[in-house]
């Protein structure tokens, strides 16, 4: 990728690259959803002038009818991350009656962009990609997606911080007073993400793949008695100015790591201290200097150091574990980590970017498991574009990762997903699933899976239960964990569960438009189309693109219909919309419409037709509510035979 020319904006401590669609404060990333990013820029570039309501609608959503809720909404996500009080809109000021004004002092700068390199792009990859993207949205699909990017979506967690901390308030009393009756319970550590100190926004990608794999090596020391948050959650806190002893509150911790990175040439110096919250003691604190191929090292030693500090004594294969990592050469290491960071941004072209940086990583060090095991989940993320395509990739990186690791849990849980998800080798997924919580109880994506990919698809649906709880204990603050948590209730006929979970969970995550899906999911189930109508409203406003563009509109017939036909009419105008643009994650699927429906016939045809695309949720046809009018009919119960799924 070649250096070009760009035009990037400052503002305060604040930089913007429309190229890249990237907003920094002091350095540091500041995650927006595409259209606050849009909206900020529209202000910017015509910062001299007030910019009606009407003008930012037409730059936003041209050619659309789209409520002016909507742009509101974003003017209030944009003021909460550049940092605005309601007393103080230094950056976004409100003209009533005409519009917002861009108050900043604004500087221009044209100047070259250092774009990280990107060797040997797949043509096959693109051409593969191109031509699912007309059909599917990057929203969601196959096991990964039901990951919903994973324990990815920081993004959401980061904007909602402020959110977050009013409903932990609400919960940590409780969760403390549970913790001080169990003396015995084990303790709980979260890794904040290591500062970049390098002075180089570029190098943002070192320092947080550095923590994520200083998480991953923590969370093998002793699983049984120390627990380890998860990448989602800590990096939630990436950006604030909360105390420890808040964040640990928060959290439930007993103990934060907090550290630094700075990036010189082909070395790196690490700093990192361990605090006990409860007092806020300085339990222990070491500065490292490496080569960056050595910085694995550097993460045993301070698995090792932490681990005493907090009077665990180490299974002695645990140990040795920590030290007989194959350590990878300079810049097979470097390029790993630089896959870490775009996998974790969670677009298309960021999870397309990271395919290319771990294959890079394993050509430049075939024997290096980790990245072969980080190549797994990238196939898997992009699995939604074609599944006979990309989900042999995963399996393949994966079993590649476990013939050099055989321990490496994330192999396990990447490799368990496929088979449950694709092959329907349910054996084979439960012997994966399991193995990699054994390896890793500290695992939340191997938790996740156990319970989305093979529990509940055999109505296990309170052991479901439990093992989503378990991964929202190491990862609380996942937008994608605490609504699969709802749809497990909804699965279990929970309704008044699942109807508490979403709604806390939006208040959590309010722009997560898949929420908003599975509520109107369960307030159809229930009879209650008007809400129905608008939480399926909101989600395709707040998932833009195509759907986007009518959504509004789409209300006022989806509604009328309902007025004149009952729930008929609400089902008929659904079934239009997937005719209009094809099936999309989160949305009602094909088959489900046409049961609500009463088209038998017509609800097998196409159940049959997602069990050859491996299409999501096939799996849950035993469980779905949807289905329960043609459950007993022998072609649903012969299709159930094929996938495995037979009682």
């Amino acid at each position: 990728m070649s250096k070009a020319s760009k035009c990037v904006y400052e503002f305060g401590p604040f930089r913007m690259n429309p190229g890249r669609k990237l907003l920094l404060r002091d350095g540091e990333p500041v995650t927006l959803t595409s259209k606050a990013f849009e909206t900020l820029l529209v202000l910017v570039e015509r910062r001299e002038k007030v910019v009606s309501k009407d003008e930012l609608m037409q730059a936003l959503w041209p050619d659309s009818f789209v409520e002016e809720s909507n742009l509101t909404q974003h003017i209030s996500i944009l003021r909460k991350a550049l940092g605005e009080t309601p007393q103080d809109h230094r950056y976004i000021l409100t003209f009533p009656g005409r519009g917002y004004r861009f108050a900043g002092n604004v500087r221009l700068i044209t100047q070259p962009e250092g774009d990280l390199e990107v060797e040997g792009r797949s043509q096959a990859l693109d051409d593969v990609i191109g031509q699912k993207t007309a059909a599917h949205r990057l929203s969601g699909s196959s096991s990964w997606q039901r990951v919903a990017t994973w324990v990815g979506l920081a993004a959401i967690a980061l904007a909602a911080t402020v959110a977050v901390g009013r409903w932990l308030n609400i919960s940590r009393d409780r969760r403390h007073t549970a913790a001080s009756a169990d003396a015995g319970r084990r303790k709980m550590l979260v890794v904040l993400p290591f500062q970049n100190l390098s002075n180089d926004p570029e190098q943002e990608y070192f320092s947080d793949g550095l923590t994520e794999e200083t998480i991953t090596d923590l969370g093998e020391l002793n699983p049984e008695k120390l627990g380890v948050i998860a990448r989602t959650s800590a990096m939630a806190y990436k950006h604030t100015d909360k105390t420890i002893a808040e964040i640990g509150r928060e959290l439930g911790t007993d103990y934060v790591l907090e550290g630094s990175v700075r990036r010189e040439g082909g070395t790196a110096r690490v700093s990192a201290q361990l605090i006990r919250v409860n007092d806020q003691t300085h339990l222990w604190a070491h500065n490292y200097e490496r080569e960056v191929a050595g910085l694995l090292a550097v993460q045993s030693e301070l698995g090792t150091a932490i681990a005493q500090q907090v009077q665990i004594e180490l299974e002695p294969e645990r140990g040795t574990r920590l030290t007989r990592k194959h350590v990878p050469n300079t810049e097979s290491y470097e390029i790993y980590l630089q896959g870490l960071f775009f996998l974790n941004k969670r677009t298309y072209d960021d999870e397309n970017k990271s395919v290319i940086f771990f294959e890079q990583s394993v050509r430049k060090d075939p024997g290096f498991a980790p990245a072969y095991a980080a190549l797994a989940y990238a196939y898997l993320a992009l699995s939604i574009f074609s599944p006979e395509h990309f989900f042999p990739l995963a399996a393949s990186a994966a079993k590649r990762a476990l013939e050099l690791d055989d321990d490496l849990a994330e192999a396990h849980a990447a490799l368990g997903a496929e088979k449950a998800d694709f092959e329907f080798d349910w054996q084979g997924a439960d012997r994966e699933l399991k193995r990699a919580i054994e390896l890793n109880p500290n695992s939340a994506v191997a938790h996740f899976f156990l319970s989305g990919s093979y529990l509940n698809p055999f109505g296990k649906s309170e052991q479901a239960i439990g093992e989503m709880k378990k991964a929202l204990e190491l990862d609380p603050l996942s937008p994608i964990f605490n609504s699969y948590l709802g749809l497990d209730y909804f699965y279990a006929r929970q309704y008044d569960k699942a109807l508490i979970q979403y709604k806390k969970t939006i208040e959590l995550y309010p722009d997560f438009h898949i929420t908003h899906y599975w509520l109107a999911w369960l307030y159809s189930q229930r009879g209650q189309y008007p809400d129905a109508i608008t939480e399926i409203t909101k989600a395709r406003l707040l998932e833009g693109g195509e759907r986007a563009k009518w959504a509004a509109a789409n209300k006022i017939v989806l509604t009328n219909a309902y007025a004149a036909n009952g729930p008929r009419g609400f089902w008929q105008q659904i079934q239009r919309a997937n005719e209009r643009t094809g099936r999309n994650f989160g949305e009602f699927d094909i088959p489900q419409v046409y049961a609500r429906l009463g088209e038998k016939d017509l609800a097998l045809e196409w159940l049959g037709r997602n069990y050859e695309a491996r299409t999501p949720f096939t799996i849950y046809m035993n469980i779905d509510p949807a289905y329960d009018s043609i459950r007993s009919d022998p072609r649903f119960e012969s299709l159930a035979k094929r996938i495995g799924l037979a009682h």
